[in-house]
């Protein structure tokens, strides 16, 4: 994957970002150890981590609705509508597909506009603390006002 252009700019992690990135930790850590628990044991072969915002009413509600039952939602900050799941035996294409298929729903519903960060996870080489500013990380480029894409994702192995 090309990197880019607003990649290589350094990140600020001012108290917005930081909160996000507690709040973040707070949430999905336990279930992020527990997903590369699974890959180690050889009993998951991947899972995809996605961090999304959206303006969509409900979006807990809709997200619940069109997730699988072996997908994990958790809200990350409700009243600003930023959500993580944790897809398993979900590539990165898989996590893609997935959040263009959300956002074709949601313009039914009357408002398609998403940001996310799609990051695969096919290795558990990173410490889950490396992979959590990751997916930050990611998710912060894909709400940068100056990026031209409001979908990034990656992979990590």
């Amino acid at each position: 994957m090309k990197a880019r252009k607003n990649e290589n700019r350094k990140l600020e992690y001012d108290e917005k970002a930081m909160k996000l990135g507690i709040a973040f930790y707070e949430r999905c850590e336990l279930a992020l150890e527990l997903l590369y628990h699974l890959m180690k044991s050889k009993r998951l072969q991947s899972f995809s981590a996605i961090l999304l915002h959206t303006e969509l009413e409900n979006p807990e509600e809709f997200l619940q609705r069109q997730k699988r039952k072996t997908d994990l939602l958790y809200p990350i900050d409700s009243e600003a509508k930023i959500y993580a799941l944790l897809c398993q035996e979900t590539q990165v294409d898989g996590g893609y597909y997935f959040i263009k298929r959300l956002t074709k729903l949601m313009e039914e519903e009357g408002n398609a506009e998403v940001h996310a960060a799609i990051v695969g996870v096919e290795g558990t080489r990173y410490p889950v603390r490396d992979l959590l500013f990751v997916i930050l990380d990611t998710f912060m480029r894909a709400n940068d006002p100056e990026s031209a894409d409001n979908v990034i994702y990656r992979t990590v192995k």
